[in-house]
């Protein structure tokens, strides 16, 4: 490879990590000059493959330089590559303006060489046509000769591709049949017949870019014209000398205007990116104001507790002081901070948030370092002033949900081993016990006390039999035996053994049967369990319970479901314990003398998801607690 390549820059300490890196690779013949001036005169003598302009460059600066190289007087150049480098300008704008002059890149220093040089290398073997902006093509509507000859040739000179018509109508054919970037009206037309002009031309084509032509001291004519549309107007120039300026000027807001129309196209693509990000993105500048939000970062600090100071930059972010996160990043050096949020309630959310410190380039040291493929490149570390930070915002409540859903998997699968295991042990001396006093009272010679307590054993005997059978039935390893019976049989029988208890610790009971019951398809046993387990939770609580001590349970059918409700009057269970009453080992009875092992709920809840049921709790702080079980009515024939 021999190609030749101009760099003019009065900063070329800046970019030998860029001149060591292309004479590497073969780029061994280098002009260099240190202000627009110099390069000029070195491309009228040589001409390089390849030209990289400063866009600083003293003299004539990068980009008067490049559009100077497209244009007619410098024809010979016509044809050279311009790359344009930027050390101190690194946003859109710069790279749309270099588009529409001609260059054929843009680029910043920290640009990586290899793609740099991968660029290089493609343009030098294609065989594109020149690189100039006659592709921007524009139409001059007037009458007046000595003015379309004074345009004509400046934009001629300029590069751009021209056509000339005399009236209206030419030129909305013109606009039918080609795409026009740029339109000068000359004021030989009627001002009605411009502005109708104007207003079917931006319809046309609505990114067109008008100038109308007026004569001196003729402004509120341009008033009406600029109200009908048009985007710019000069004075008509009287001679050649004050008209390149005039020309030039309009061309450069036509230019600028595209640049804009351009990064509203990119900061909307931009947006809606950010926009489409399921996590929360937050940019705030270095005072705590926020610049821009993405609808996640809307949602999630809608759901958050914000601090803002008087101005409106924020303070706090739930418990995070922003004061610690900009500490961190600036003061400390952080690359990254990281916090958690944890909001405990009826629903708990958590949230992880990370922050990172966003930073403007302004100085570079060069070292060298190895690449994957173990040869040596140069590269630069960049550090600069701290003008903001971004901050992300992630919602890991399904996560936690996830993970507390395995813990609790894992928790049950231990149970239900420990409990199977203890079920077999403890059937088998309770097959003997039962055995045991049946065997005795059958005997005659027992006395009445004798019988009196046999009784008592076989019945707290059956009654432990039923309580395995429960945790059985929670480990899932044991088959319901299931019959048809009217659930208020069963709270009958337990208000009946009850009572005593009702009666000793001053509970007042309201039971509300209701009289119409369909039956329900259960195991009579495992229901009695749930039903006496509730009313023994509620019994505890109301004993400590300062108000009135009252227990009511109802029952009514409602759409092909018997519902059951438990209330009690005692102090109720907190807002964050209520979705943990039915996890295994969880309890926070206020009864401490009565406390229980906490697998009653658990045990229940099982029990009623085996009969295709529902059981809820509804309760309030101080304002006593509401079990809710809901089965399956049996079908009626």
């Amino acid at each position: 490879m021999n190609e030749t390549l101009l760099f003019a820059s009065n900063k070329l300490d800046k970019y030998d990590h860029i001149i060591y890196y292309l004479k590497q690779h073969g780029f061994v013949n280098i002009l260099t000059a240190s202000n627009g001036e110099e390069a000029l005169k070195l491309l009228d003598t040589q001409t390089p493959d390849i030209a990289f302009l400063d866009t600083d460059l003293p003299v004539l600066n990068g980009f008067q330089l490049c559009k100077l190289m497209n244009s007619s007087p410098f024809s010979r150049c016509n044809n050279i590559p311009v790359i344009l480098v930027s050390d101190s300008q690194k946003n859109c704008m710069v790279f749309q303006l270099a588009k529409c002059i001609g260059a054929y890149l843009a680029i910043h220093p920290s640009f990586p060489l290899e793609d740099l040089l991968y660029l290089m290398q493609n343009k030098l073997k294609s065989t594109s046509n020149k690189i100039t902006v006659n592709n921007i093509k524009v139409l001059i509507v007037s009458n007046d000769q000595p003015f379309i000859q004074l345009t004509k040739n400046y934009l001629l000179m300029e590069g751009y591709d021209v056509s000339v018509t005399g009236n209206g109508e030419e030129a909305l054919h013109r606009l039918e049949k080609e795409k026009l970037s740029i339109m000068f009206l000359g004021n030989h037309l009627p001002e009605s017949n411009v502005s109708e002009l104007i207003r079917k031309a931006k319809e046309s084509i609505p990114e067109l870019f008008i100038t109308i032509i007026i004569p001196q001291d003729s402004e509120w004519k341009a008033i009406e014209l600029l109200k009908a549309g048009a985007n710019d107007y000069i004075i008509q120039p009287k001679e050649e000398r004050t008209a390149s300026s005039i020309f030039a000027n309009t061309l450069t807001k036509y230019h600028f205007n595209l640049c804009n129309q351009l990064l509203g196209v990119e900061e909307l693509k931009l947006h809606s990116l950010i926009d489409g990000i399921i996590d929360g993105i937050i940019f705030m500048d270095k005072s705590g104001k926020i610049t821009t939000v993405n609808k996640a970062a809307d949602g999630i600090l809608s759901q958050l507790n914000l601090v803002r100071s008087s101005d409106g930059s924020i303070i706090k972010i739930d418990s995070i002081a922003t004061k610690d996160i900009y500490s961190e990043l600036f003061d400390r050096k952080q690359l990254s901070v990281y916090y958690e949020i944890n909001i405990t309630g009826e629903v708990e959310r958590h949230f992880h948030v990370i922050a990172y410190s966003v930073n403007q380039f302004i100085d570079e040291k060069i070292h060298v370092i190895g690449d994957r493929r173990k040869r040596k490149r140069l590269t630069r570390a960049f550090t600069g002033n701290n003008i903001g930070i971004v901050i992300v915002l992630r919602d890991v409540t399904r996560e936690h949900q996830l993970t507390n859903q395995v813990v609790k998997s894992e928790r049950l699968f231990a149970v239900s081993n420990l409990v199977a295991g203890a079920a077999h042990e403890l059937n088998n001396p309770l097959a003997g016990i039962q055995l045991c006093t049946e065997l005795v009272l059958n005997d005659p010679a027992m006395s009445e006390k004798a019988l009196k307590y046999l009784h008592r054993i076989q019945k707290e005997t059956e009654q432990i039999q039923d309580v395995v059978k429960s945790l059985l039935t929670f480990t899932g390893n044991y088959t319901l035996s299931k019959e048809q019976i009217n659930i208020n049989e069963i709270i009958e029988e337990i208000i009946k053994q009850k009572t005593y208890q009702f009666d000793h610790a001053n509970i007042k009971t309201i039971i509300l049967l209701g009289n119409v019951l369909p039956f329900i398809f259960v195991d009579k046993y495992q229901i009695r369990r749930v039903l006496l387990n509730i009313i023994e939770n509620a019994c505890a609580a109301l004993e400590v319970s300062e108000y009135d001590k009252c227990l009511t349970i109802k029952t009514e059918s409602l759409d092909n479901v018997v519902k059951t409700t438990i209330s009690d009057t005692g102090p109720g269970i907190p807002k964050e314990n209520l979705s943990k009453i039915f996890e295994p080992f969880f309890t926070k009875r206020a009864n401490k003398k009565k406390k229980g092992t906490g697998l009653g709920l658990s045990i229940a809840q099982s029990i009623i998801q085996q009969h295709n049921g529902k059981i809820y709790v509804q309760s309030e702080e101080g304002k006593g607690a509401t079990f809710v079980i809901e089965l399956p009515a049996m079908e009626s024939h």
